[in-house]
């Protein structure tokens, strides 16, 4: 994992492009683990990512950064339970 991306580091001191590239080593890291806490901070870099004072991305782009957070709380949640049970039965 990049020091971008290691849960301990903060995030929120990080420059836009600091926070891009740890929102991929991220999404790189939950590829292989499928781990809901890398979920979580994929959301957490994505939300830092939207609120930066320095982030110069369009209107546009910062929409879908703030998509992308809300894709990954779900993920981040993990399986509904009720879902699960219903595709047991």
């Amino acid at each position: 994992m990049t020091p971008q991306a290691q849960p301990s580091h903060r995030f929120e001191s990080l420059d836009p492009e600091a926070l891009e590239n740890g929102i991929r080593a991220l999404i790189c890291s939950y590829q292989h683990t499928r781990s809901r806490s890398v979920a979580a901070y994929v959301v957490r870099y994505a939300r830092a990512l939207c609120r930066h004072p320095e982030f110069a991305g369009s209107d546009e782009e910062r929409c879908a950064w703030h998509r992308l957070a809300g894709q990954w709380r779900w993920l981040a949640a993990g399986p509904d339970q009720d879902a699960a049970a219903r595709a047991v039965a």
